[in-house]
Formats: structure tokens, C-alpha cells, sequence
């Protein structure tokens, strides 16, 4: 009888406290468990990719999904590019066009770092549904004034570590449409897209007809041009800030989390904008190299990517690094730059994983593996060699190679 009471007090226990976490997640579990196919897309690779040489394996065999360009500035012969040229959805590493634009205006006298902001001025670019909690935890590291106002240049560094994505859209309004825009099209001799608004897309896709499902809303969005799909979002995202009915209209019609489906917000992930990587990377270089207005603007916005050498694992490998990274359903990308400690080689890189199965997508970013990846490119010669081979198709023998990850229909 005692052990009788003992084995029904444990799981009585253990009942109340699997009913307190699938509560406390339930978002999460009726978001997995309504959309079950596509959770499982990718899974037969998870098994064989708890290896960063594993993970070079699955680089070489799903080119539609990577794209890699890893510039030895003191070693051009060995660098490493792979898929560089096919567009990739740039997500929050497209920030790096804000960063520039805020120094050519601070250079050129059009702004000052010390401008004040308002919370609500802020907050005014939150779509509900989207993105809200990580917004708010964002501005809660953000130090303020007595006013509860935040200085401008500190919002730098939600876009370069605790990312908003309505603080990247209102600076984007902030520094001009036209004049960030401008500055891409300087720079990105037609290989990047026009800057977009996140806001826009997600209420381009709240305000769909009534008749088109959010995949075929989609569908039609990409029938237009990189240039008008952004000129439209950009109209959206003005709109909703500035008319209270279109605000309250959209604001009615997000759908919440635990209504929405993997395979729809994977497709809208897509609608961000692309660049190529190897004109993004070689960009950026500009930057790094100090040949961006003037070596203090260039070390100004390098010094927004520092936090990132915080970390004592990479100390021990590298004299500098610096980076961003982004992970969002089906897409993780990367943008950094470091040198080595053993060869005192200096790199710039961007990684992206484009439109990933969910499955494999959920197994990458629970352990940070394309963070890991990436920053070892840098200072590890083997999985640079592995690497390497496998941007050439060199690395797994012909008819050896495993089969590829199912595609996204």
C-alpha cells in the first residue's frame, strides 16, 4: 500500500508538472502539433549533423539552401565562396545599411547620436503577433534618461545584438527611405534589394483578401518586382503608423501565434529583402577595412559588433571579432569578421541558410550550430579545408553523398 501511495504521488507530481509546462507553452505545442508535416520536413538529417564536418556535408548537398563567402583579406587564395552569387534573404543583417546611413548623416551634420526617443515612438512599428516580446525585452537593456527616453545611437545596438525589429524599421524612417535606399543602390551595383520594412510585410499579409490564403498572398507579393514589393511595404508600414483606422484595422486582423502555420510563416520569411552575398560581403569590407567615409565612421559602426568577442571561447582564438546574427523559422544568416590568433589571417564572412525544412531549421538553432560554424571559419584550419571541399563538391564522394533534404512544396 506505501508504495502503492508513493508511485501515485510521483506521478501525480509529475502529471501537474508536465501540465504546468505544456501550459506555460501551449502557444508553442498548438503551433508544432497543427502543422506536423512541415515540422518533420528535414528530419533525416538531423542524425547526421551533430558534427560541424557534418554540417559541411549538408552544405555540399543542398546548394538551394547555403550560400557561403569567407574573405581572407591576407590570403585571397584562401578564400572561400560558395552559391555567392543566387540571393539570399538578408533579415536582420541588412541592418548593417542603417549603420552606415546613421554615420554618413552624423558625418554630413544631419543628425545628432544624442537625439532623444520616446518609447512610443518606438512601439508605434510593433504589429501585434510579430516579434512583440522580443521587442520589449530589447528596450528593456536599453539604458534611459529621466524622461524614460532613449539616446539614438544606443537604438544601434538593438540592431546589432538585441534585435527589434520595429527599432530597425522606425530608423529606417528615422535616416529616410529614400536616402537609405540610395545609399544600397550606391554600393550594390543592382545585386541588393531595396531596404524593407518588416512591418510592411506582415500587414501587407494581415490585410490579404479575404479569398487568398497567407501562402498565396504570398505568391502574388512575389510577382512584383524586389523594388515595388518594397515601395509597398514601405507605403504599409507609413500608413499604420500614421492612420489610426488603417492601425486599428490591422490590428483586428493579425492573427495570433497559436493561429498561424510553420509552412505560412516560413514562405513569409521569404518575402525579406535579398542581396548576394559576395557583393553583401565585399560591402562590408569597406567597412571593416575603414574605407567606409572615414576610418572613424568605419570603427564607429564596427564597434556595434564588438559584444561578440565577450565571449571567452573565442578569446582564446581570435585577437578581434565582431558579428551579428539572425535566426528566424527557416532562415539563419550571419555576418562577422575576426582574425585569427594562430595565423593572424583577418576574415570577413556571411553565412546563410536560406528557406531550411523546419525540422532541420529547429535542430540547427536550438544549439547555435551555424554561430559556431561560422565563427570557427575563422580560426579552425580543418573545418576550413572541409569547408572548402564542400564548396567545390569535393568533399563527399560521387555517389556516396546523402540524400538531400525533402523541398519546401
Amino acid at each position: 500500500m506505501n508504495i502503492f501511495k508513493i508511485f501515485l504521488a510521483f506521478f501525480l507530481v509529475a502529471g501537474a508538472v508536465l501540465g504546468v509546462v505544456i501550459g506555460l507553452n501551449w502557444t508553442a505545442f498548438k503551433v508544432v502539433f497543427s502543422d506536423p508535416e512541415t515540422f518533420s520536413e528535414g528530419s533525416e538529417w538531423i542524425e547526421k549533423t551533430y558534427s560541424l564536418g557534418g554540417l559541411a556535408e549538408y552544405i555540399e548537398a543542398n546548394p538551394r539552401h547555403t550560400s557561403i563567402v569567407s574573405i581572407n583579406l591576407d590570403n585571397p587564395d584562401d578564400t572561400i565562396t560558395y552559391q555567392e552569387d543566387v540571393p539570399r534573404v538578408l533579415g536582420a543583417i541588412g541592418g548593417i545599411f542603417l549603420l552606415m546611413e546613421f554615420e554618413r548623416q552624423r558625418h554630413e551634420g544631419m543628425l545628432s547620436p544624442d537625439e532623444r526617443v520616446s518609447a512610443e515612438e518606438l512601439n508605434s512599428y510593433v504589429v501585434p503577433g510579430w516579434y512583440e516580446s522580443r521587442h520589449k525585452n530589447a528596450l528593456r537593456r536599453l539604458p534611459k534618461d529621466d524622461d524614460g527616453n532613449f539616446r539614438l545611437e544606443d537604438l544601434l545596438t538593438i540592431i546589432t545584438r538585441h534585435y527589434s525589429q520595429a527599432v530597425s524599421d522606425w530608423l529606417f524612417f528615422r535616416l529616410g527611405p529614400d536616402r537609405v535606399n540610395t545609399l544600397i543602390d550606391s554600393l550594390g551595383s543592382g545585386k541588393v534589394d531595396p531596404w524593407t520594412p518588416g512591418a510592411g510585410i506582415q500587414i501587407a499579409i494581415s490585410l490579404r483578401e479575404d479569398t487568398l490564403t497567407k501562402r498565396e498572398a504570398v505568391a502574388a507579393l512575389n510577382e512584383l518586382s524586389p523594388r515595388e514589393r518594397a515601395e509597398r511595404f514601405t507605403q504599409l508600414a507609413s500608413n499604420y503608423v500614421s492612420d489610426p483606422s488603417l492601425r486599428r484595422e490591422v490590428q483586428s486582423r493579425s492573427a495570433p501565434l497559436r493561429n498561424r502555420l510553420l509552412a505560412d510563416e516560413r514562405a513569409i520569411h521569404g518575402l525579406w529583402s535579398k542581396a548576394e552575398p559576395l557583393q553583401f560581403t565585399q560591402i562590408f569590407s569597406t567597412v571593416y577595412k575603414r574605407e567606409f567615409l572615414n576610418p572613424e565612421a568605419s570603427a564607429r559602426i564596427l564597434s556595434h559588433f564588438a559584444w561578440a568577442y565577450e565571449d571567452p571561447v573565442v578569446q582564446q582564438h581570435a585577437t578581434e571579432y565582431g558579428a551579428l546574427f539572425e535566426s528566424r523559422l527557416s532562415y539563419l544568416t550571419g555576418l562577422d569578421f575576426g582574425t585569427s590568433a594562430y595565423t593572424s589571417n583577418s576574415y570577413v564572412q556571411t553565412v546563410f541558410f536560406d528557406d531550411l525544412p523546419v525540422a532541420f531549421f529547429m535542430h540547427m538553432s536550438s544549439n547555435y550550430m551555424n554561430q559556431d560554424f561560422q565563427r570557427r571559419l575563422i580560426y579552425d584550419p580543418e573545418l576550413r579545408r572541409l569547408t572548402g571541399l564542400a564548396s567545390r563538391q569535393e568533399l563527399t564522394p560521387s555517389g556516396d553523398m546523402p540524400d538531400s533534404v525533402s523541398e519546401s512544396p
